[in-house]
């Protein structure tokens, strides 16, 4: 993982490098339904991930895709029970974290 750029990379079983961060976080237009990625973003994501791997700079992108992160004003996430609607927690807002602390937010939601 590259800190100054954000940037990461891991290598999949079947041999493929998935790689990701490194761009300019962007205010998403939730109309679609689902998050686009946008091509014209892709050659300073791959700039930056060749600081981690220099032989990535010249592999051929097979697919691409973007996700949504959520982030509160305060960067505090959001985590649990709904005040409207009874038996529906929440879990949200982790500011790009998610993934990391997803099993632990699991066990403490788990415990309300």
């Amino acid at each position: 993982r590259d800190k100054e750029y954000g940037a990461y990379l891991r290598q999949v079983e079947r041999g493929n490098i998935v790689f990701g961060g490194a761009a300019e976080r962007v205010a998403v237009d939730l109309d679609p339904g689902h998050a686009v990625a946008d091509p014209m973003r892709l050659p300073a994501q791959l700039r930056a991930v060749a600081r981690l791997l220099p032989a990535i700079a010249k592999v051929a992108v097979i697919r691409t895709w973007s996700g949504c992160e959520g982030y509160m004003r305060d960067m505090l996430p959001v985590m649990g029970r709904s005040a409207t609607t009874p038996g529906l927690f929440h879990a949200f807002g982790f500011s790009g974290h998610g993934f990391q602390l997803g099993p632990g937010v699991g066990d403490a939601m788990a415990e309300l």
